[in-house]
């Protein structure tokens, strides 16, 4: 008889304390905090418990990052559902709430592989979102030939708006409202 695993318990009180300890973890000492011993701890939990509700580190950080994605999802959706969704879409990555988890997801994403694979699944929706939703725009003003393609306009805000976050993490924002400025100029030709 197999031994009942704490993994095959999604409902379980102390996996979901787990997943919380981790999440608020990587916000606020990072991706080298991101171990059993630490996760646990923080938890007030015994190390042990990591290994029971979840069947590696992996299945973890994999696990946070898609309470993240979720999180960004329902704010996506609302940004999306708003008056003048590319503005709201724009400012939304540009105060970015998980940023911080965001980098670190990354720096992780070297070590585990089914997280790079859930982050490209993540940011592959995201971005199909993104393009149907500036193609809509686009039909609605009637724009045959638009300056900037829809692909293109999805991921320009994306990466510009991903990069200011990643500078201002360091204080670097010189020219920050010159870049914003082109965007949102952009941006209200489209949606007055």
């Amino acid at each position: 008889m197999v031994a009942n695993r704490g993994f095959q318990s999604t409902g379980a009180r102390t996996r979901h304390r787990l997943i919380e300890a981790a999440y608020e973890l990587l916000a606020e000492e990072g991706y080298p905090a991101f171990t059993a011993r630490r996760i646990a701890a923080r938890a007030d939990l015994k190390p042990q418990l990591v290994h029971y509700y979840f069947r590696s580190m992996e299945d973890l950080v994999v696990t946070v990052f898609q309470r993240s994605s979720a999180a960004y999802f329902r704010l996506h959706d609302e940004a999306l559902s708003s008056p003048r969704p590319l503005h709201a879409l724009w400012e939304l990555n540009c105060n970015l709430p998980e940023a911080k988890r965001m980098l670190e997801y990354v720096a992780l994403g070297k070590q585990y592989p089914a997280l790079r694979t859930e982050m490209r699944k993540s940011g592959e929706s995201f971005r199909a979102l993104q393009v149907e939703a500036i193609e809509t725009i686009y039909a609605l003003r009637k724009l045959d030939q638009p300056q900037i393609r829809p692909a293109a306009l999805a991921v320009m805000m994306s990466a510009v708006a991903r990069s200011l976050v990643i500078e201002e993490q360091v204080g670097l924002t010189s020219q920050h409202g010159e870049i914003r400025a082109v965007i949102e100029d952009y941006l209200d030709r489209l949606e007055p």
